[in-house]
């Protein structure tokens, strides 16, 4: 199983790093509060499979047209002024904005937002919304949060997981049943969901999931 999901990570990787997949370009720049503007987010002709607890494979397909329904997660003063800009600008794309609780935010900000243009900005997160191979047809109800839980082998420490991936997961707390849940820094769900199919590959890691807001 873990050489097919190396395969599957590998690939992952790749696509991350811009070397695959067919990606859409930008429409738009506000360079002020770093906010990108697209017709359609950049991947949304991908989807992404990952094993749920190691069990049930899931295929999580984005929202491929507007309006779309995107989850924005605001840690600081800076990401919300970048979201309040783009609220209240001319033409704004934004339809509706609902804040949200989660109950993993920490001192987040969630935001449920239509909109007509996806747009991201390094000041904030940003979640597409997804169906999985179970919803009903035309139904996408799901949200990526910047969290990822882990599931160590036996005998095998989390330690392992916290170094390698220092730069951008930090330990949020270990869960009643042995898991680990980690925050991640990334600002986008598709960097979420590839980072979770790469800290799956490793040997010490019995498996590794993205947690979906419903």
């Amino acid at each position: 199983m873990k050489s097919w999901r190396f395969f599957i990570g590998f690939m992952a990787i790749m696509l991350y790093g811009g070397c695959g997949g067919d990606i859409v370009e930008p429409e738009s720049v506000d360079a002020d509060y770093s906010i990108t503007y697209y017709t359609q987010p950049p991947h949304s002709k991908e989807s992404v499979g990952y094993l749920l607890s190691n069990t049930d494979y899931v295929d999580l397909s984005p929202m491929g047209s507007s309006p779309y329904t995107l989850l924005i997660g605001v840690t600081d003063k800076k990401g919300q002024e970048a979201l309040d800009f783009i609220q209240q600008k001319e033409n704004s794309p934004i339809k509706s904005i609902q804040q949200v609780y989660t109950g993993l935010a920490g001192n987040a900000n969630m935001y449920r937002v239509v909109t007509d243009k996806y747009f991201q900005s390094r000041n904030f997160y940003v979640s597409e919304s997804y169906r999985t191979n179970q919803s009903k047809a035309g139904t996408y109800d799901i949200n990526v949060l910047p969290y990822i839980t882990v599931k160590m082998h036996a005998g095998q420490d989390v330690s392992s997981v916290e170094e390698e991936y220092k730069s951008v997961l930090k330990l949020y707390r270990e869960n009643d049943d042995g898991t680990f849940l980690f925050s991640c820094t990334f600002k986008t769900s598709y960097e979420v969901l590839m980072l979770s199919i790469h800290v799956y590959d490793k040997l010490e890691v019995a498996w590794a999931e993205p947690v979906l807001l419903r």
